[in-house]
């Protein structure tokens, strides 16, 4: 099952370098020569196959990724697995690790972290899901099998389990590698009709965060399932006078997996392709070397993301600025890095660091406008407006259109007492195109605040027109929307609704944190 962290409260990424190797076939058309080289194979069987135990492991790892699901509404947390099936950036995973989400994370090894991910299509029943995850080069995959193997094949089962707990070990994030043993298939029932359907079951130590993670044939190196159960249970405690001191949360070592069978049936349902052809071995490809620095910066990333969402936990903040300064301690002056530690620092409220910190980075990136935008939240925090105003203005000179900065302008302008700037700036913001539904959905609240409600009413109208297409991630935010423009539409008169914004060209809205690659 997917692991999920929520709060009491309620309320850009470096590319794959990875290009598949060659297979390489042996044949040949003379008799003698075959027998030879089949009394090579029986003498040595090692050489059956072109990849030793380490290297599969080391394949495994890398087509399998983290999936982080934030869920805004309640700022709630849930991690879970994923694996690449084709160098095109498909992955699949399971329906509960993603559907309750409005924002995804993957994270891919320590090489690249993709806020971006596209749902290509989600079966709560079956729980399954297809993400598109973009990327200008192969990506590390493992080829699906073309049925399950038969009891007692050996296979390994690899995910991100107990992630939470592996980071407040202070301890780098890192893909697990399981032995498993195939145990036969066992019926069940499907997850929301209650259908009769068959799962594979494991024998194998597995814990929560290993859903949607592959199940790997440990000779061919093909998935021959996808991880969807494990069995927890209740274990008494006593002292050693017997006494009953209470329960705690034990792991049966048994799993259920979705077979291969099924996955290949859905995929060809839902016209997703994939590579059909079979190959008798994993298709490997030449992996970078995991670097010290970027384990670092992919860690302190997710820690600070984690942080974000549950208010600011002060923990999470503190492990991930551990993190960020072990990075710093390999590349002392790299402006990421340093950009997003002056960001963690000023969660926390070391405003006086944060402002070093941010002008180490300032002296590598002058025109960074995200630094630019934070350092002049910073300065207004720091009670000085004008220097906010300034910081603000440069950021946006930078990029028109990273709306944070037009609304951090906003505010500022307001409380000056500059009601027509900021609402110009708003304006001007509304009229950016849409980086996501969620940027939108803000912006036109700041319009309103300004007395703007016809610009809101487009902007909100115009992302409704071209959301016929949203995924399931998407449609809470849109509904919010929706839900907005009704009110609006009641409140305004049709004169009150000719508005006209003229479109202005931007790079893409940068998040928070940055990622730092």
């Amino acid at each position: 099952m997917a692991l999920m962290i929520q709060t009491a409260h309620t309320a850009d990424p470096l590319p794959l370098k990875c290009k598949a190797l060659p297979r390489v076939a042996i044949a040949s058309r003379a008799p003698t020569l075959f027998l030879g080289l089949l009394l090579l194979l029986v003498s040595t069987p090692d050489m059956a196959f072109s990849f030793t135990q380490g290297d599969l492991y080391r394949q495994a790892k890398a087509a399998t990724v983290l999936i982080v699901g934030i869920n805004d509404e309640s700022n709630a947390l849930s991690f879970g697995s994923g694996v690449f099936i084709s160098e095109q950036g498909l992955v699949l995973t399971n329906a509960h690790v993603v559907e309750d989400s409005t924002r995804l994370f993957v994270y891919i090894r320590n090489q690249a972290i993709d806020s971006t991910a596209q749902v290509l299509a989600i079966d709560s029943d079956l729980d399954i899901a297809a993400l598109r995850v973009q990327t200008d080069h192969p990506a590390p995959f493992l080829p699906l099998a073309a049925e399950v193997p038969d009891e007692g094949t050996p296979t390994i089962a690899v995910g991100y389990p107990r992630v939470s707990d592996v980071l407040q070990m202070r301890l780098t994030l890192h893909a697990s590698v399981i032995p498993m043993t195939i145990t036969g298939s066992a019926m069940g029932r499907s997850r929301t009709a209650g259908l009769p359907i068959l799962f594979v079951q494991t024998v194998g130590m597995l814990n929560a965060g290993s859903s949607g993670g592959p199940l790997v044939h440990s000779e061919t190196g093909e998935i021959t399932g996808l991880v969807v159960h494990t069995v927890p249970y209740l274990e008494q405690v006593k002292n050693a006078g017997g006494e009953h001191l209470g329960t705690v949360m034990m792991r049966a070592g048994l799993s259920y997996s979705i077979p291969v069978s099924r996955l290949r049936d859905w995929l060809e349902k839902n016209r997703i392709p994939f590579p059909a052809k079979q190959t008798s071995e994993v298709p490997l490809t030449p992996l970078e070397k995991e670097l010290p620095i970027r384990a670092f910066l992919t860690t302190a990333h997710l820690l600070h993301l984690m942080a974000a969402v549950l208010h600011q936990d002060r923990d999470l903040l503190d492990l991930a600025i551990q993190h960020y300064e072990s990075a710093l301690q390999l590349e002392p002056e790299r402006p990421d890095v340093l950009r997003n530690l002056g960001l963690a620092l000023a969660a926390t409220g070391e405003t006086d660091r944060a402002r070093v910190t941010y002008e180490r980075a300032f002296v590598q990136t002058p025109s960074d406008p995200v630094l630019l935008k934070n350092m002049g939240e910073l300065r207004y925090r720091m009670q000085d407006t004008q220097g906010a105003v300034e910081l603000y203005r440069a950021a946006i000179r930078q990029d028109a259109c990273l709306v944070s900065a037009s609304l951090g302008l906003g505010i500022v302008l307001q409380a000056q007492g500059r009601v027509d700037e900021a609402k110009q700036v708003l304006r001007r913001a509304a009229a950016c195109p849409s980086s996501s539904s969620d940027a939108v959905y803000h912006v036109g609240l700041a319009l309103e605040q300004q007395g703007l409600g016809q610009d809101a009413l487009q902007v909100w109208e115009d992302v409704l027109e071209q959301a016929h297409s949203a995924t399931v991630i998407e449609r809470p935010i849109l509904n919010k929307i929706r839900q907005r423009v009704a009110q609006l539409r009641a409140q305004l008169t049709p004169q009150d609704r000719r508005v006209s914004v003229a479109p202005v060209a931007s790079s893409a809205q940068s998040s928070l944190p940055k990622e730092a690659y």
